[in-house]
């Protein structure tokens, strides 16, 4: 019985891939060609250094000074429930429904031109805010040849620039101004709510007076119970109004925390521009290293 051959057994020579050898031999080289141009980074980085730091100077200073708002609600009469009953009647007779105030109404009144100008030009302000051009000794502008004067105009667009409301899902108002003197937007900030709601009580009292007047001439020409009820409710609705407007002081916006003096700025952040200008520095010097190493190997 013949005996069946063995298998032979093959063996494969398999040669090791060079590519962990390679990226050895690489990062040493990359680390070799940093230590040699480390001069080269260490200039760059420091001289963009020291431009992130002489910008950071250059920037003039800014403080934020914030003052906490609500909605001040005008007490409810009980006009309204039995204005409700005869409200196709009211209609009739060309009678408005009362209707509480629009905060977002009241909001975008501190920015208009028309209100800013009131406010620049009752405080004076102008030379405030342009106090680099306004000479102080001749009470006159340092007018440059070929410059106008500066108009209340100018004030305008600084100040909306510097104003920023924000509401919050809450009903908080958190009204700030920003500027370069911190006692100034303190002041600022608090006088800006307080002439809102004195403007907004005087514009409340004098249309409670129109109504009133008109109100008092329609029940001298209505005989009709229904409509005299009516008219009754409007009056006293709006007598109480004037009487709410004529002692409350915070007639739009109550102030639930005054505006203080800032403390620190707001900007500029100068350890953060000077740290990303070292950071960007080192980059660019390890950049400018790798490029000109490639540009000699072509």
């Amino acid at each position: 019985m013949s005996e069946e051959p063995k298998p032979s057994t093959k063996y494969v020579m398999v040669e090791s891939s060079p590519s962990i050898d390679e990226d050895e031999i690489d990062l040493l080289e990359l680390i070799r060609t940093l230590l040699a141009a480390w001069k080269t980074i260490t200039i760059i980085t420091v001289l963009c250094t020291g431009l992130a730091f002489a910008y950071a100077l250059s920037i003039p200073e800014s403080f934020k000074a914030e003052t906490l708002l609500a909605s001040a609600q005008e007490g409810q009469t009980g006009a309204s429930s039995s204005l409700s009953q005869f409200g196709g009647l009211a209609a009739m007779a060309g009678i408005s429904m009362p209707s509480s105030s629009n905060i977002q109404r009241v909001l975008a009144t501190l920015e208009t031109r028309e209100f800013l100008k009131q406010f620049i030009s009752k405080r004076k302000l102008l030379p405030i805010i342009f106090n680099d051009l306004w000479d102080e000794a001749s009470s006159s502008w340092r007018i440059i040849e070929g410059q106008e004067e500066l108009t209340t105009e100018d004030g305008i667009a600084a100040l909306q620039d510097a104003i920023h409301v924000e509401q919050e899902k809450s009903g908080l108002i958190t009204l700030s101004i920003s500027w370069k003197d911190p006692e100034i937007a303190a002041q600022w900030t608090n006088d800006l709510v307080r002439q809102l709601n004195e403007q907004l009580r005087e514009q409340a009292i004098a249309d409670c007076k129109k109504k009133v007047g008109y109100l008092e001439q329609e029940l001298a020409k209505t005989t009709l119970q229904d409509m005299r009820a009516v008219l009754y409710s409007l009056l006293e609705s709006e007598k109480q109004s004037a009487m709410l407007a004529n002692v409350n002081v915070d007639f739009a916006l109550e102030v639930i925390d005054p505006a203080v003096i800032p403390k620190t700025r707001e900007k500029p952040k100068r350890r953060l521009i000077v740290l990303l200008g070292g950071v960007c520095g080192g980059f660019l010097g390890i950049f400018t290293v790798f490029f000109v190493q490639l540009i000699n190997k072509l």
